[in-house]
Parts: C-alpha cells; sequence; structure tokens
C-alpha cells in the first residue's frame, strides 16, 4: 500500500482553532489557558513523510495536531524506531522538555500532510511562570499522553491475531468528521507498518486484512484502508 494524498491546500487561521478545540487536552482547559495558549502558537503545514524531530534531540516547543496524521516511533534495543501509534487531530505532543527539562525520548513523523500548532518552548515556559494555576494545568498535558499509552497496550492485550488487526486499525483510524473533506484513506499505512504496529506479521496482515475485507468491514486500497463497515468491525473486535 503506498499512495500519496495532499491533504487541504489551505487553512484559514480561525478554523485551524476551532478544529484544535473540538478534542484533546486544548479542549478541557480553562478559556483563560486556551487564549494564551493560541496567542504563542504557530500554525504550520508539514508534508507526509518529514520528520518533526527524533529521539535524543535537544529540547523545543510542543506541538498540536490539527489535521492529518502523526506518527510516533518508540526506539527499540537493535536502534531502530518502531511506529506504534497514529495520532490525530487534538492529540499534542513533544511536551517532554518542558515536562521534565530533559532531551525528546520519542520520535515523530507526518504520516500524511498534516497542520499543526507549534508552541516554542521560551511562550510555554512563559506561560507557566507568570500563573501557577496555568503551570499545572500545562503539566496535565503528559496524563493525556499517558491515555494514549494505554490505548497502545489495551490493543497489544488482545490475544487473537485478527481481532488485534482489526483493533489497531480502529485504534489509528481517521476521525469520522475529518474523512469528508481529507482526500486521503481512512488509515494511510502500509501493511509493514499495520504490522509493527500490532506486533505481527506482513504475510500475517495481509491474510487477515483480506479476510476482513470479505466480510464487508473494511476495503484495501491503493492509499492504504477504508473502513467501510465501523460498526461491524467494532462488533467484531469486541466479540473476541
Amino acid at each position: 500500500m503506498g499512495g500519496s494524498g495532499t491533504g487541504p491546500k489551505q487553512m484559514a487561521r480561525a478554523e485551524a482553532e476551532r478544529r484544535i478545540l473540538r478534542r484533546g487536552w486544548l479542549a478541557d482547559q480553562p478559556d483563560a489557558l486556551k487564549s494564551e495558549v493560541l496567542q504563542i502558537a504557530r500554525l504550520i503545514c508539514q508534508p507526509a513523510g518529514s520528520f518533526l524531530f527524533h529521539a535524543g534531540d535537544g529540547e523545543g516547543g510542543i506541538f498540536g495536531l490539527v489535521s492529518g496524521g502523526v506518527g510516533i516511533h518508540l526506539p527499540v534495543e537493535s536502534g531502530e524506531t518502531v511506529l506504534v501509534h497514529i495520532g490525530r487531530s487534538g492529540i499534542w505532543f513533544g511536551y517532554g522538555p518542558f515536562v521534565r527539562g530533559q532531551r525528546r525520548t520519542l520520535s515523530f513523523s507526518l504520516i500524511e500532510p498534516s497542520w499543526l500548532l507549534h508552541l516554542p518552548l521560551a511562550g510555554i515556559q512563559g506561560i507557566a511562570s507568570r500563573s501557577p494555576a496555568h503551570q499545572r494545568q500545562l503539566l496535565s498535558i503528559s496524563e493525556y499522553g499517558m491515555d494514549v499509552a494505554a490505548r497502545v497496550i489495551d490493543t497489544l492485550m488482545v490475544r487473537n491475531i485478527d481481532r488485534r488487526i482489526a483493533a489497531t486499525i480502529l485504534r489509528n483510524v481517521r476521525p469520522r468528521d475529518e474523512r469528508q473533506y481529507s482526500g486521503l484513506p481512512d488509515l494511510r499505512i502500509t501493511q509493514a507498518q499495520l504490522g509493527d504496529m500490532a506486533n505481527a506479521d506482513r504475510q500475517v496482515v495481509n491474510r487477515a486484512l483480506k479476510r476482513m475485507e470479505e466480510k464487508g468491514w473494511l476495503k484495501v486500497t491503493y492509499g492504504g484502508i477504508d473502513v467501510t463497515d465501523l460498526p461491524g468491525l467494532q462488533a467484531y473486535v469486541r466479540s473476541g
């Protein structure tokens, strides 16, 4: 599977703010903090395939995903990095240097063309220094990262391999409110990447996808995977 969708060419600042406030960490914060964060945020667009930063990089700012998909890569003992999750709109990442004052521990790439809000580290630190309440609210961003980690672990605990692959698809698929204007498959991914995330061999993934396609739950396309029967796929995962 491959493909090269382009995603939206332009995005107005007001639209970007509306989308980032629909879900995720910033959406849950008080209006006063939302205002300060958005005031220092810079709207950027990044092409698919690029890395925003790698594990081991020095201190830097925080990113919020407005639209698209960001790949979270975990360093392993072999020295390689493995794709473990695709973050969707509303996810915030890269907060390690702010929370812990240390170098970055994960790598983040753009799985597809993406719009992001970038918060410079100095700007975040400035907001935190002016208000103890805002400092606490900013530090709460790490709890949302723990929620993502829990979802990844929960998926990997599914024992049946076909259901684990299905659960991995559901965990990473594009939100339904973004599908109508993305111009991309519901999940833009290779079978090898899906295998990495589901801890399954590529050939096992290929056979499982064929069975799910025969059931009418999804369709494998040149660009990735389209989920054609979301309730059916969800029911399949729950049945295990």
